[in-house]
């Protein structure tokens, strides 16, 4: 038996209905489509659809190994999947922006920032909250965004921070000792003052630490970061991208990136 077509009534959503046994048994997995459209990786799209963030033909979905056929309408955070290219993007975030690859309705959204880099949303490499700033790293490669999560020495990192007081030699030494954030071990790759700044000012290099557990982790001694600013990502710097700016990276940026 051949699957009914989903048509669409006017001004109304697209009519929907249970699907056969058979009928799932063909197509494109739900999660490998989002993959192959550059939304996410598919790990990361299971993850979107059993939060019940995507649709086919106007039905959240959120049943595992669901398959779509060539013609069903497929949106993700209400925007329509569609064939794309794969787009590399260097933003130097400024303050009051979030970033999450989570999607949903954010007010100040970094995609409001970089809207006129492609003609569909582009999701970011790992979360950056409002109050923090500098590099950021958007990507539609699932398989470049993959090897990057899933990399096991990490990419490099390098912040500087300003903190609400000094920072007091033993806790420099504290800090630079293992630490224990919400059940998980994380420890900082180097930790040091800033050349010709205060003790309110640090530099940090980190590998899979995100900002918030940065926070996080100097919390837990009583600091408060007034600044933290992400001033290196893999090896890529702010150099001519001033606050709020963003670039394409060139061919050799994305294959360093690759080799990862």
């Amino acid at each position: 038996m051949k699957p009914k077509k989903f048509r669409q009534a006017p001004s109304k959503k697209f009519k929907t209905k249970a699907f056969s046994q058979n009928e799932r048994d063909k197509g494109t997995r739900l999660n490998k489509h989002l993959a192959n459209a550059g939304i996410c990786s598919r790990r990361e799209a299971d993850e979107l659809i059993a939060m019940g963030m995507v649709q086919v033909n106007g039905k959240v979905v959120t049943e595992m190994g669901f398959r779509v056929q060539p013609k069903d309408e497929v949106r993700y955070d209400g925007q329509r999947i569609l064939g794309q290219k794969p787009v590399y993007i260097l933003l130097n975030k400024p303050k009051g922006f979030v970033a999450t690859a989570q999607g949903g309705a954010i007010k100040k959204s970094v995609q409001e920032l970089i809207q006129t880099a492609a003609p569909f949303k582009i999701p970011p490499i790992g979360d950056m909250g409002r109050p923090m700033m500098g590099l950021l790293f958007f990507t539609n490669d699932a398989k470049l965004r993959s090897k990057i999560n899933e990399s096991k020495r990490g990419v490099e990192m390098l912040y500087k921070l300003v903190l609400d007081r000094n920072l007091t030699p033993s806790d420099m030494d504290k800090l630079k000792q293992p630490q224990q954030v919400f059940g998980q071990t994380y420890q900082f790759d180097r930790l040091s003052f800033v050349d010709g700044g205060t003790k309110r000012e640090l530099g940090l290099e980190v590998r899979h630490i995100q900002p918030s557990i940065v926070v996080k982790i100097f919390g837990q001694y009583n600091y408060k970061i007034q600044q933290l600013d992400r001033v290196v990502w893999a090896g890529l710097t702010k150099k001519d991208l001033t606050r709020g700016r963003w670039r394409h990276l060139n061919e050799t940026e994305v294959n360093r990136l690759r080799m990862l």
